[in-house]
């Protein structure tokens, strides 16, 4: 059997596999199918991970784990003593230590980076980086160098930790630092909640749920939800890091598709609750948010434009079906009917 045989064999076992149980839509996996349907199909069909992941999701993560959950930072981050590698040279030697992890699951016992140099010039070739030098040694001197060995070396030490090098963190302790010295921000995520409230706060909340005359689902992890009893209110507050100015967010709600996100949650948390919902509770959502400048300000989304994007939520799950039951993933919803014209 060809090498191609093989793969499409592959590819066709992966697809039956992800067809065979129910799907669950996160924000993020609707996003990615409405917008880029081929890169939906190689992370949540194929099952191939993104190798880089943007500064503001990393801080986002970052943010929410000391704001809403600091007990559980340390099991799930850590932090470089020095800084990191970037570009390229990163992305060589994360590969060539998941090679690395690999084999010695299989009893190979090498642990330093100069004995996988193979490994570099191979890796080195796929990326056509450096290909313009003449020999592999000069490749090689881009890669092992002290800053990268010593990157190696903590690779080894973190485990399964995300890791962060020290201006990432400093950005987001001071942030929420920011945050928790203002009152406002601070009483509406219940930072400083007692027994004498009358309130129940999740932070982190994971919830999923089916959708009536829908072959698949919707699920979430809500960032933070105070649940206000004296007045029967549902707090749903989303924590979102911005590379730019606060009154720009409007923009950037429409260009990441944050009102999908709202509208997920608000659903989510409706029906999860649906027994506070039926005696006259309310939800209000809002998005807190941190700019460039350490500005935050936790902007508030009305009744009538959660209802409106409702209804636009409506049409690209109708989008998302035709893609899911289609099993059509090439290209945009619109270019894969034929709806644009010039």
């Amino acid at each position: 059997m060809e090498l191609e045989d093989l793969m499409n064999e592959s590819i066709e076992k992966l697809e039956g596999n992800f067809y065979s149980k129910k799907f669950y839509f996160s924000y993020s996996s609707l996003n990615k199918l409405i917008w880029n349907p081929a890169v939906f199909h190689q992370l949540y069909i194929l099952g191939l991970k993104e190798e880089k992941q943007d500064a503001h999701l990393v801080q986002g993560k970052v943010i929410h784990a000391l704001l809403l959950e600091p007990e559980n930072f340390q099991d799930n981050f850590i932090v470089s003593p020095g800084n990191l590698p970037t570009g390229n040279p990163k992305i060589v030697i994360d590969r060539v230590f998941a090679h690395h992890i690999e084999l010695s699951r299989n009893g190979d016992e090498r642990t330093m980076l100069p004995e996988f140099m193979d490994a570099i010039l191979d890796i080195m070739k796929d990326m056509n980086y450096h290909q313009s030098l003449k020999t592999d040694q000069q490749r090689l001197d881009k890669i092992l160098t002290p800053e990268s060995e010593n990157y190696w070396n903590f690779l080894k030490a973190k485990g399964n930790k995300t890791l962060l090098d020290q201006e990432t963190y400093d950005f987001c302790y001071n942030a929420v630092e920011l945050i928790k010295t203002n009152k406002e921000l601070c009483s509406l995520l219940a930072c400083d909640i007692n027994d004498f409230d009358n309130k129940q706060v999740y932070n982190e909340l994971p919830l999923m749920l089916d959708l009536p005359n829908r072959i698949f689902g919707l699920k979430g992890i809500v960032d933070n939800l105070v649940i206000d009893h004296d007045q029967k209110i549902l707090y749903i507050n989303d924590v979102k890091t911005t590379s730019k100015d606060l009154k720009d967010f409007p923009e950037t709600v429409e260009f990441y598709s944050y009102w999908m996100q709202a509208v997920i949650y608000c659903t989510l948390v409706s029906l999860h609750f649906a027994n506070l919902m039926s005696v006259g509770y309310k939800v209000k959502f809002h998005f807190v948010v941190i700019d460039r400048m350490f500005q935050t300000y936790a902007f508030p989304v009305q009744e009538s434009t959660l209802n409106e994007w409702a209804d636009r939520l409506v049409r690209q799950l109708d989008r998302a079906e035709w893609h899911y039951t289609n099993k059509s993933y090439d290209l945009p919803y619109e270019f894969a009917t034929g709806s644009i014209t010039l």
